[in-house]
């Protein structure tokens, strides 16, 4: 029986992966990569994905983040947290979720911490949301029922005919089986955008199959991939004139339509409190500036008017060829691509569909000075690399809003926005 997914999948997180850092190798032999087996479905990508869950000591469920099993799957336990939801110790964005104000801004998981790759070594990793994507998209899918009652979700490839089948072995909360024979549930490597306290992952039920966001604390599944092309599944090629290629989220999150993090301009840590006061190219004020200065009303000049690499978000947090665009890339996404307003569920987005009928959504997500968030969900502002020409105490970006799309000019450095990375 096939299924349909129940919200738009993403990219980045696009972008979001464990042991990506590592260099792949081929696999052992045939279908085995250190001593796992693996079946290709002859995805685009090139993912080859584990025909078993990963398991320790008989037992397959993993808080997210963890790499062994326990015996209670609960907050008290949970080893990021100081005992409560709201006490993150590590992958915090939000200082509401982290212990003491905590925030470390990471939001994708790190090689030491991922089930899969821990567990098996190799190239075995936490799959991405996109290669989860990737995998739905191109198998078709069934519920298959034991004599016992109990279900398996099996997927056949519509490439090359290979299958991969989930087992309904449920979910842990707290000492609870939850849906045993009847549904399971998987952790994709990427934290869940609008709120850090959960992470992503899919679920499969004998009705549906769906995005879902599980707190980080309960017990789920890990299937380990042996990733191919990543970047393929995270970029949109819209057949501009500069070839340059459009991530498909906003940094920060693994789904297009929510709105990731928000960053200062030259800054890589979204924060609790976004004004010149914290700002970490000025001492102060926006006429104390200590870089990315060409006015010396504006403090010491050094005549920088676009980020370093050191300075751009997106190229430290996602690496591999990924930066925030330029003004100039900006405009020709303006003049070159079609844009069309509208919202998936309550989110108001704009559609960008480029010379070759590819499309990326650009969510209006607001923006934050000091400890208040404006405009969410009624404008958008993106950040470009360049500084403004009409003082050094502002940058550009795009600015949106349901009834235009423009050039946004005097962005206040030190506030809050979105990036929507890019690669050439």
């Amino acid at each position: 029986m096939k299924k349909q997914i129940g919200i738009i999948f993403a990219l980045m997180s696009l972008f979001y992966v464990s042991c990506d850092e590592e260099e792949n190798t081929v696999p052992d032999n045939d279908n085995l990569h250190e001593g796992y087996e693996y079946v290709d479905l002859g995805l685009p990508s090139g993912a080859l994905w584990a025909t078993s869950d990963v398991e320790v000591n008989g037992s397959p469920f993993f808080s997210w983040g963890e790499t062994q099993p326990k015996s209670t799957y609960s907050s008290a336990t949970y080893k990021y947290a100081a005992g409560a939801d709201s006490t993150l110790t590590k992958y915090s964005t939000a200082a509401l979720c982290g212990d003491g104000g905590f925030i470390d801004g990471v939001f994708k998981l790190q090689p030491e911490d991922d089930a899969a790759h821990a567990n098996w070594g190799g190239d075995w990793c936490t799959p991405t949301w996109s290669e989860w994507q990737e995998l739905y998209d191109n198998c078709t899918w069934e519920t298959t029922e034991a004599e016992d009652g109990t279900f398996v979700f099996v997927g056949t490839s519509k490439l090359n005919g290979a299958q991969i089948s989930f087992p309904a072995v449920g979910a842990m909360q707290g000492t609870n089986l939850l849906y045993a024979g009847k549904g399971a549930y998987y952790w994709a490597s990427t934290l869940c955008g609008n709120s850090c306290t959960y992470a992503d992952g899919l679920s499969f039920s004998p009705s549906a199959t769906n995005w879902k966001e599980g707190k980080r604390a309960m017990g789920h599944c890990v299937r380990a991939v042996i990733p191919g092309d990543r970047l393929s599944l995270e970029m949109v090629d819209l057949g501009l004139t500069s070839g340059v290629k459009w991530a498909r989220t906003n940094l920060g999150t693994s789904m297009p339509e929510q709105a990731g993090l928000l960053y200062a301009w030259g800054e890589s840590l979204p924060k609790a409190f976004y004004d010149f006061t914290n700002y970490a190219h000025c001492n102060g004020t926006p006429k104390t500036l200590t870089k990315y200065c060409t006015d010396g009303e504006y403090g010491t000049p050094d005549d920088k008017t676009r980020l370093d690499e050191a300075d751009d978000a997106a190229a430290q947090l996602l690496g591999d060829g990924w930066r925030m665009p330029t003004v100039d890339e900006i405009e020709e996404l303006m003049e070159q691509c079609t844009w069309t307003a509208g919202t998936v569920g309550e989110q108001k987005i704009y559609t960008i569909t480029g010379p070759n009928g590819n499309s990326i959504i650009l969510p209006m997500a607001g923006t934050m000075w000091q400890t208040a968030e404006e405009f969410v969900n009624m404008r958008g502002f993106y950040w470009s690399s360049d500084l403004d020409d009409a003082g050094d105490m502002w940058a550009e970006g795009l600015f949106i809003n349901p009834q235009s799309y423009s050039l946004g000019n005097q962005f206040t450095r030190a506030s809050g926005r979105t990036i929507r990375p890019v690669h050439d």
